[in-house]
């Protein structure tokens, strides 16, 4: 059930980073050189999610070696989802 509820966790900011790079690239108003930036800052933040979420799992199998909770996977992605949810609404606004 863990690897469920954390699955599911790990694709909400996949998800979301997703859509704010095609905003990104859909968007008139942000100049060339910001769309850029912000979709080399959306893939950093891409690969430091699949980073925690493979680290996660990796930590699931020797309990005693387990120094990631679930919760920890919950706050962690979150705090990414929340941050480029925020980012897209800005982008998504001025579509």
């Amino acid at each position: 059930m863990e690897i469920f509820v954390a699955t599911l966790i790990c694709l909400l900011p996949f998800a979301l980073i997703v859509r704010t790079i095609l905003l990104t690239k859909k968007s008139t108003s942000v100049s060339v050189f910001m769309k850029d930036i912000l979709i080399a800052i959306l893939v950093g933040v891409l690969l430091v999610s699949i980073s925690v979420s493979v680290h996660h799992f990796f930590n699931l199998e020797v309990a005693s070696k387990a120094n990631m909770s679930l919760g920890v996977l919950v706050m962690v992605q979150s705090i990414i989802s929340g941050v480029v949810f925020l980012i897209g609404g800005k982008i998504g606004r001025k579509v």
